[in-house]
């Protein structure tokens, strides 16, 4: 049996050394994207966005519809409202 759990839809920039990543990360309703990148790197070492767009330092912008992000590579990471 699978289980369904509910999620938020949050839109984040994730800042890596040679190039930016905006996508759509999904958390637990109300929690925090902080609290969400602490319990997820506990059990992977992965961070999966959908929806994304990798932002190059040239300004060449390539859409992927799934990236996995290392999450020990991550410089920075905010919503993008």
């Amino acid at each position: 049996m699978q289980l369904k759990v509910e999620k938020d839809k949050v839109r984040v920039l994730v800042y890596l050394k040679d190039f930016k990543v905006r996508g759509t990360l999904y958390i637990l309703p109300n929690s925090r994207l902080s609290d969400n990148l602490s319990f997820t790197s506990k059990k992977t070492d992965f961070l999966p966005l959908t929806d994304c767009e990798i932002l190059f330092n040239d300004g060449n912008v390539k859409k992927v519809e799934f990236v996995l992000v290392q999450i020990a590579s991550i410089i920075m990471i905010h919503e993008d409202k």
